[in-house]
């Protein structure tokens, strides 16, 4: 079964990007986990990460690469607009 729920990790530019457009340009890459994204984002120097849902399991598909022992990566083929801010080291985000 395919995730219904990623973790979506990015910066505090792109993060105040997708709240002033409203969602998130497709494709959106994220994780199965928290973890998986907690750790993706110490590797890549990103310090927001975002709970993504609204797709049918049609619309998501599992990322040949990217993934790590916390987590496996997928991509979503749409724009996403249900977004949850889980974590920030960021004061504005």
């Amino acid at each position: 079964m395919k995730p219904v729920k990623l973790y979506h990790c990015t910066t505090p530019k792109k993060a105040k990007l997708y709240s002033q457009t409203g969602h998130i340009n497709k494709p959106v890459r994220g994780f199965d986990s928290k973890e998986g994204a907690m750790a993706w984002c110490i590797k890549t120097g990103r310090t927001v990460i975002f709970e993504l849902t609204g797709w049918n399991q049609e619309e998501i598909h599992k990322l040949p690469d990217h993934h790590n022992s916390f987590g496996t990566a997928f991509w979503v083929d749409k724009n996403v607009t249900e977004r949850k801010c889980v974590f920030s080291a960021e004061v504005d985000a």
